[in-house]
């Protein structure tokens, strides 16, 4: 399976994954600036399964959107994102930030080789996997079952 879509709390990621031979996806607004402020998640029909994952307590975590240039606008939109040109989440190492720096600026980062960079189109086997097409429960959260069958 293939990255379609993220969604970030601290430094945990869940990544929504779409069929490899999937070739185009998208959300409500995904070609509206700043996506933080407009852009959906990935429409359900798209959606196969998904992968949480937790990174170290000590690296920092980033999506476009952190940085403190930006003003609270980031320069991008999802198809940004879909079409490779900025990956959705970099993970910077504790030895990588630099000193007298929160750490929180994307920009300063996803030029380093020393980060690691989440695109979407990103190969990565899921935790979990939804039915074709994925259902909803009664609270309208996504039913998803361990990709292992357990």
């Amino acid at each position: 399976m293939k990255i379609i879509d993220f969604e970030k709390k601290g430094n945990v990621v869940r990544f929504y994954l779409g069929q490899d031979n999937l070739e185009d996806w998208h959300g409500d607004d995904w070609n509206d600036r700043p996506y933080e402020y407009n852009a959906g998640t990935v429409y359900d029909e798209f959606l196969a399964g998904y992968r949480d994952i937790a990174f170290d307590f000590d690296s920092v975590v980033l999506e476009p959107k952190d940085d403190y240039e930006n003003h609270g606008n980031s320069k991008y939109c999802k198809d940004d994102m879909r079409n490779r040109d900025v990956p959705c989440i970099i993970v910077v190492p504790d030895d990588v930030i630099e000193d007298n720096c929160c750490g929180d600026e994307f920009n300063r980062y996803v030029g380093s080789d020393r980060v690691t960079k989440f695109y979407f189109g990103d190969r990565m086997e899921p935790d979990y996997v939804y039915d074709a097409p994925p259902k909803r429960d009664e609270n309208y959260r996504l039913i998803a079952k361990p990709a292992n069958g357990g």
